[in-house]
């Protein structure tokens, strides 16, 4: 008993310590970079190393918050990559805070899987995920018109065109297909500009991006087996 004690106070103890390197990490950030704000801070496996996790992404520093290793920890003998891991928790969402009032809904099938898609009508990614979405039964998607104007300068008047056509997903599909021009006119109000301040909020750099329905994120394009699989994952 009394070594269980010990145990559990020095187990505590360490806790304590942790708590307050992070306080003291925390600290120097603000001093060091008054401009960031970081979202979170976790102990590594690293003993004085921390994770910290900004503007969506993860770096790693010691309570000094002078010098960062930016790229991936790995656990070489479990072959897996931390980072990744920790990215994939910390990327989520709740897909429940989506406005799919700025979505083009299109079901296919039964319709029961669901997939939330940001894309860009000019992505040549956007285009390749969209050949597999093709060969995916059984799903629904909303898609949020998301033109990433400063590589391509033509896509946001794409975007208003594709939502002011009378059939919208098919003016989608039209486009990124076959670059069949949309009909729609540009003067009808759209979300396009709402959808881009959306993915700011969220942190959405790169198209496409698409959520699962557990708010789980998933960027590039993928395979329609790997869609598939993701899909029925969280199911």
């Amino acid at each position: 008993m009394k070594k269980l004690i010990a145990a559990l106070g020095l187990s505590l103890m360490t806790m304590g310590l942790a708590h307050a390197d992070i306080a003291t990490l925390k600290a120097n950030l603000q001093k060091n970079y008054p401009d960031i704000t970081p979202q979170s801070i976790q102990p590594t496996p690293i003993k004085d190393i921390y994770e910290v996790y900004m503007e969506g992404e993860v770096v790693y520093t010691n309570d000094e918050a002078r010098y960062f290793f930016i790229g991936n920890m790995v656990d070489l003998k479990n072959k897996v990559s931390l980072t990744e891991q920790r990215l994939q928790e910390l990327n989520k969402i709740d897909v429940k805070t989506l406005p799919l009032n700025q979505a083009i809904k299109h079901v296919k099938g039964n319709g029961k899987r669901v997939m939330y898609v940001f894309s860009d009508p000019d992505c040549p990614y956007c285009h390749a995920l969209e050949e597999e979405l093709k060969k995916v039964d059984n799903v629904t998607v909303y898609l949020f018109l998301y033109p990433l104007k400063n590589l391509h300068p033509n896509a946001e008047a794409m975007a208003q065109k594709i939502w002011c056509s009378k059939d919208k997903y098919s003016a989608w599909e039209n486009y990124v297909l076959d670059r069949k021009q949309p009909t729609g006119k540009e003067g009808c109000a759209t979300p396009v500009q709402k959808n881009l301040e959306l993915g700011e909020k969220l942190h959405i750099d790169g198209t496409p991006t698409f959520f699962l329905k557990d708010g789980q994120r998933i960027s590039g394009a993928r395979s329609a087996d790997d869609i598939n699989q993701l899909l029925d994952s969280v199911q």
